[in-house]
Parts: C-alpha cells; sequence; structure tokens
C-alpha cells in the first residue's frame, strides 16, 4: 500500500514539473498523454534543445497520430535519452507504451541525476 501511495505521489509531482516546464496541461490520464510520445519528445529538447529533430504531432486535420508516428516520437525520445546519458529502461510492444512505467523511470531517473549533482533541467527541484 505504501508502495501505491509513493508511485502516486511521484506521478503528482512528476506531472507538476512537466506542466510548468513545457507549458501545457496534462490531462488525467497521464499514461495516455505520454502514449504518443510528443510530451516526451519535447521533455527530451527542453533539457538539450534539437535533441529531437523532428517531433510527429497531431493536427487539426487529423487529431490522433498513427501508430506508426507514435512508436517513432517514443523511440526518438529513447534515442535522445541516450545521448543525453539518461538510463529510461522501457518495455513497450507495438504502440502501446505504460505511461506510469515511463513517469516513474523518468522521475527515478532525474532523481539521481539531482544526487550526482547533475542538472540538465534547471529549476526542475524545488
Amino acid at each position: 500500500m505504501e508502495h501505491l501511495r509513493e508511485e502516486r505521489e511521484q506521478i503528482r509531482q512528476l506531472r507538476n514539473n512537466l506542466e510548468s516546464r513545457l507549458k501545457v496541461i496534462l490531462p488525467d490520464d497521464i499514461g495516455a498523454a505520454l502514449m504518443d510520445g510528443v510530451v516526451l519528445c519535447h521533455l527530451a529538447n527542453h533539457i538539450r534543445p534539437r535533441s529531437v529533430a523532428s517531433i510527429h504531432v497531431p493536427s487539426p486535420a487529423v487529431p490522433k497520430l498513427s501508430m506508426a508516428k507514435c512508436r517513432r516520437n517514443v523511440e526518438n525520445f529513447l534515442d535522445a535519452c541516450k545521448k543525453l546519458d539518461m538510463s529510461v529502461n522501457i518495455a513497450y510492444s507495438g504502440a502501446y507504451l505504460g505511461g506510469a512505467v515511463v513517469i516513474i523511470t523518468l522521475s527515478k531517473e532525474l532523481k539521481d541525476m539531482k544526487r550526482r549533482g547533475e542538472s540538465y533541467i534547471p529549476g526542475l527541484w524545488h
């Protein structure tokens, strides 16, 4: 029970940080918001500009990305993480991406970076 409470708190903290840094409002289902990889790619570019050169984003004409474009966004994010020496290990099959797993893994990695004295995102920790 304590573990679940801790995970929820980590998700809440990361949601607040993502929203404040990227100037976006994420939906209640943050896993679904991360599934297409758009927010993840923007996060990578916030950490280091141009670390993801191309991001597929929905448009008013096509509000939902194809599974191939979602997958490509996630792969671009993972490639950027490698370039940033961030070890984000995410298991996903097809276009499904476990958003909560991404958040918790990314949150832990960012906290580890802080402990090592690395600050890719200035002011991320209050």
